[in-house]
């Protein structure tokens, strides 16, 4: 029971200052969701439930998070986007409003992060109070609703099939097992019962962990990537901030990002088209990416004269001396999925999505400072 009295503390406390630094904002956001878990586990139960007599798991609204919570390393396999359709009385529905939106019409139960009003109930983001980006304040308790929901079904009997980064060499294979989702439930494994409030708990730690960390560690890089895009803007050059995942790239070019810097797609690491941009001297391109570096990048810029700042899980070995680029260590690891579950074989819930926007918007805040 401790951690019910730990939540209650930090309920007390929900009142909170925000900080300058947008990494410690969303590490307030993340304790604040943290303190609403015993608030939502009637929804949760519910949810678990409807799940375990057979209905299915819908992500609808905001696009941005629909792709957040669906496909990702750590996540539901089950999860599917809703688009057009109508989910079934006994179906659960995540849904994440945004401005025009509505519920999803029928009867199926809502949980809505953010709104009015929901089918179910409505999950607070703290996105006001803590002064962070809508969607990212979203995401923070579609995570933690998400690591209750996979604890609630344990004590059910079942476990849901868990998504393995695709950086990981088992991680299309597992999608091919599972059928991508069509298996929601393991029949060949079986873990203990997880209490409720463990799982959300050490999402909590282990992300407001990171995002403390990254703030500590590379305050000194991200300054320096925020002076040089300072300067590119007043003296006009040209920005540019290159994103990949799921959150991304909206996260930058539907919102106050994509008024400062131009957006684009990026897929550091993978196979596939690459924009065709040019570069000139005193450009800046900021990547916020995934597990690779950049190599492709810091070899279209850096000849041009342009200069670079990155998060990846490594610098790129050739570009370490460079002393016209920063590479931003986003503190997570490999499996991007950052809680472990005893007796399953890959960690739960990522932790990139909510980190990596964190480092975005505290470059923004120190380019338009």
């Amino acid at each position: 029971m401790e951690w019910i009295m730990f939540l209650c503390s930090i309920a007390a406390a929900a009142e909170v200052t925000p900080s300058e630094s947008c990494l410690l904002r969303t590490a307030e956001a993340v304790e604040l969701g943290r303190a609403d878990l015993l608030a939502i586990q009637t929804a949760v139960e519910t949810a678990a439930d409807r799940l375990l007599a057979g209905g299915k798991l819908w992500a609808s609204g905001n696009p941005a998070l629909v792709s957040e919570i669906t496909g990702r390393a750590g996540g539901l396999m089950m999860i599917r986007s809703l688009g057009t359709s109508v989910p079934a009385a006994g179906d659960v529905v995540l849904h994440f409003p945004e401005s025009g939106g509505t519920s999803p019409d029928g009867p199926a139960f809502v949980a809505a992060f953010g709104g009015a009003d929901a089918k179910g109930a409505v999950i607070p983001t703290h996105a006001e109070v803590c002064g962070i980006s809508p969607s990212l304040a979203q995401a923070i308790p579609a995570w933690l609703f998400t690591g209750e929901l996979v604890a609630a079904l344990t004590r059910r009997g079942k476990m849901p099939v868990i998504f393995e980064s695709i950086g990981a060499y088992g991680g299309y294979a597992r999608m091919t097992q599972y059928k991508n989702g069509e298996v929601p439930f393991h029949d060949d494994k079986q873990v203990p019962p997880v209490a409720y409030g463990v799982l959300g708990n050490r999402f909590a730690d282990n992300v407001s962990a990171m995002l403390r960390r990254v703030d500590r560690e590379q305050r000194a890089q991200l300054e320096r990537a925020g002076a040089w895009a300072r300067e590119a803007r007043a003296a006009k050059r040209q920005l540019f901030m290159y994103s990949m995942g799921h959150l991304f790239p909206d996260e930058v070019g539907k919102t106050a990002l994509g008024a400062i810097f131009r957006s684009a797609v990026w897929n550091a690491g993978f196979r596939g088209p690459k924009p065709e941009d040019a570069y000139h001297a005193g450009d800046v391109a900021i990547l916020i990416g995934y597990q690779h570096p950049p190599g492709d990048l810091l070899r279209k810029t850096r000849p041009a004269g342009a200069q670079v700042a990155y998060t990846a899980l490594f610098a790129d070995r050739d570009f370490v001396h460079d002393s016209g680029v920063v590479w931003i260590d986003p503190m997570w690891s490999w499996p991007d999925a950052c809680v472990p579950l005893e007796g399953y074989d890959v960690p739960l819930l990522p932790a990139s999505g909510i980190v990596n926007a964190a480092i975005a918007w505290e470059l923004y805040r120190l380019t338009a400072r």
